[in-house]
């Protein structure tokens, strides 16, 4: 979510005349909906390994693959531009320029040349040339707050090229475990080395230290290196790396396979042995030359949203929809290198939606259900914007939208739906959602948070006239310290909370998806 208190009130009617008394169908589709499921889907969308789908980022892009692959399976069909389940459009951001350059040079040997975005991106800030022999200074870091290590004591680095390590050893006897310290701010290195004369620096980007298994067991594959168009921002109030610093020298960060090609040895290797003793390791690559070239502006870049569509069962309401939406973007990666996995918000409520397209599948309801896993959501709700001015369907077609954004903490037997106070036809149509298909959920709060409905993407669609509502786990800020935070993590999420919220989301849009008559605007 881009960032109180009665239960259930009842104000005005919506008429909700079923064209059908619920069936086969729909117990089948809300008996599919599952806790091992959604801890499947949010499990492969918070994975560290996807460096918590910043937008744009590779991770947001293997994300947004994922959703595809599932609704194919499903056989959710497609709803985006050119029949595909993407609606690409651009945001301006830092990006890479064509004449950045790595290469290498060994003495009466042939220049190799490295392949941007493929072997190294520059880092944010830091532009610029450099030439030089090649060194290499284990983390880079000039001293830990106990002055227990140092990798730079007693060396100048004049006119060379420094290979560090990204964050801090990865040891409890150095540091203090998983959590990173100010000691792994990679700008902090970066002036340390220039201030001892460096040339130029290479950040030598490592997977993440947990690395979790997806689909049927399977280990999530890490994301190749992409360049870091913003860097993550932590409502945590510890401490807070630098974004940027004004450097004189160029700065590259590059793979662990780049790495230990330019170096002759394996890094992962010379990383594991630092861990182990607690003493640096240092090296001077005798008869090498690097050459690096940092180059940044502002470019326009493609980004997705995500959508499909289960096609209405009636003819003669098929060609109306109801959008079902949820972001599955987060804020990425900060400066130290600590991950936001984004699991709650909002790898729970996209993990929700597409439990939610699986079972629509199988329900078959009479108007059409179109499901949007918004990008950019983050960044000023920018991908329901997009999708609100330039629609898959005619605006005017759709009936009502629902937006489920954090889903997995606070109380288990409690969910906030913001949006009744604009709509109070709903509220008869989330009474009658309690009572369809058994929920679980004692307290369904609708006069509470609405400080929050301006905050996620159910807005854009107020603002088009569409009647909407916004569905979240409780008092986010107040309650969920994890929030826009590195501890936003899968095994912390309430995976009953999730089935409950989404059985319960099912069970409205159900019956909005097969009623007779549609709700009315937005007062």
């Amino acid at each position: 979510m881009g960032a109180m208190p009665g239960a259930f009130l009842l104000i005005g009617s919506l008429a909700l005349v079923l064209a059908q008394s619920p069936g086969k169908e729909l117990d089948a589709g809300y008996d599919s909906i599952t806790e091992k499921d959604l801890l499947v889907h949010v499990t492969e969308l918070a994975a560290p390994q996807l460096e918590g789908r910043d937008s744009p980022s590779e991770g947001l892009f293997r994300a947004g693959e994922y959703l595809i692959g599932r609704m194919k399976a499903a056989g959710v069909a497609p709803c985006g531009q050119h029949d595909t389940y993407r609606m690409t459009y651009t945001l301006k951001n830092p990006a890479p320029l064509e004449n950045c350059l790595l290469a290498m040079t060994p003495e009466g040997g042939e220049e190799r040349v490295f392949v941007l975005e493929e072997d190294y991106v520059p880092l944010p800030s830091c532009p610029g040339d450099g030439e030089g022999p090649l060194s290499f200074f284990g983390f880079g870091i000039t001293e830990s707050e106990e002055k227990r290590y140092d990798d730079l004591k007693g060396k100048n680095c004049k006119g060379e090229i420094v290979m560090v390590l990204e964050g801090e050893p990865r040891s409890k006897k150095l540091f203090e475990g998983p959590v990173v310290t100010r000691a792994a701010d990679g700008y902090a290195k970066v002036k340390a080395l220039e201030e001892r004369g460096a040339h130029g620096v290479l950040i030598v980007r490592r997977p993440p230290a947990e690395q979790l298994k997806g689909l049927e067991g399977r280990l999530v594959a890490p994301s190749p290196i992409g360049f870091r168009h913003t860097w993550a921002h932590w409502n945590h109030k510890g401490d807070q790396p630098a974004h940027s610093i004004n450097a004189k020298i160029p700065v590259l960060e590059i793979t662990e396979a780049t790495a230990s090609l330019l170096l002759g040895e394996d890094v992962a290797e010379l990383a594991s042995k630092i861990e182990s003793s607690g003493k640096p390791v240092r090296r001077e690559v005798k008869g090498v030359r690097v050459t690096l070239r940092s180059a940044i502006g502002e470019k326009p870049l493609p980004i997705d949203n995500i959508v499909g569509v289960v096609r209405g069962s009636d003819p003669a309401l098929a060609e109306e929809y109801v959008v079902l939406g949820a972001h599955y973007d987060h804020v990425g990666v900060d400066a130290w290198g600590r991950i936001g996995p984004g699991a709650d918000d909002n790898g729970s409520g996209s993990a929700g939606l597409m439990e939610i397209a699986e079972a629509m599948a199988l329900a078959k309801p009479k108007r059409s259900v179109l499901f949007a896993w918004f990008s950019a959501e983050e960044d000023g709700l920018f991908g329901s914007e997009e999708f609100c001015e330039r629609p898959p369907v005619p605006m005017a077609s759709v009936v009502a939208m629902l937006n489920v954004d954090m889903i997995g903490r606070c109380a288990e037997d409690e969910v906030y739906v913001v949006g009744t106070n604009v709509n109070p036809a709903l509220e008869d149509v989330l009474k009658e959602a309690k009572k369809l298909k058994p929920v679980q959920l004692k307290k369904i709060f609708t006069d509470k948070a609405q400080d929050l409905w301006e905050r996620s993407d159910q807005y854009n669609f107020h603002k088009k006239g569409v009647p909407a509502l916004f569905f979240t786990e409780g008092a986010i800020d107040a309650e969920n310290p994890d929030y826009h935070n590195y501890g936003d993590t899968v095994d912390k999420l309430s995976l009953t909370k999730m089935a409950k919220i989404t059985r319960f989301l099912f069970n409205t849009a159900w019956l909005i998806a097969d009623a007779e008559k549609r709700p009315p605007p937005p007062r």
